[in-house]
């Protein structure tokens, strides 16, 4: 019975995202099982995206800068509202404007999977950095910023790939990454266009917040 379930939950969400990039429209971000997010939001001159895993219990939070930036960071922390886990990144804008990499690596998933969205499947160019909380990965690229969170649920080889759209401006990609063969791998995946981000009239919106915070999404 409960495989079943699975299944369904599975089919259905087949069926989301077929609506959801079909006749030309902007595509909606769909609810994603076990994932409420992500939500973009505008606060204290940073962006703020916030997701929420509804499987992954933590009785324990944490506050960490990211990796390669000044003054971004994500924080970690028990949901009180839904249960499960609160993931909410803070991304400085002046840190996305300080980024000049160049060099690097080719990186893929850290399972070496391709990544998705990205020609070819890696992101050449970049840094990856690996981090020990809830094993997440960031990516670091003169015209990207992403991170990837692996869930643990196996999908059974679906996934799903959307725009994100801010104010009307495509500002980047939400991918929900299949498993592999296996079933383990599953994630989400987020990836930022700087050159929007570094948009003036964006910038404008960010100074605004302050005063002013408003849900973009």
């Amino acid at each position: 019975m409960y495989k079943f379930i699975g299944q369904f939950k599975l089919m259905f969400f087949a069926f989301v995202l077929l609506l959801s990039t079909s006749c030309g429209k902007t595509p909606q971000l769909p609810e994603i099982p076990g994932v409420k997010g992500p939500q973009f939001n505008l606060l204290d001159g940073k962006v703020m995206v916030t997701l929420k895993l509804l499987k992954a219990n933590l009785n324990v939070g944490a506050k960490v800068p990211i990796p390669k930036t000044k003054a971004s960071y994500f924080e970690v922390s028990p949901n009180v509202e839904d249960g499960g886990t609160l993931v909410v990144f803070y991304l400085d804008v002046a840190d996305l404007k300080d980024m000049n990499i160049g060099i690097g690596d080719g990186n893929t998933l850290p399972d070496g999977r391709p990544i998705p969205g990205i020609p070819g499947g890696v992101l050449q160019g970049s840094l990856r950095a690996d981090t020990e909380l809830l094993d997440m990965s960031f990516y670091f690229h003169k015209s990207l910023f992403g991170f990837f969170i692996p869930l643990g649920w196996d999908t059974n080889g679906f996934g799903g790939y959307w725009n994100v759209v801010i104010n009307n401006v495509n500002v980047g990609l939400l991918g929900a990454v299949s498993s592999d063969p296996q079933g383990h791998g599953a994630g989400i995946i987020l990836f930022l266009r700087l050159d929007q981000l570094r948009n003036p009239q964006f910038q404008h919106l960010l100074r605004l917040s302050k005063e002013n915070p408003e849900t973009l999404y």
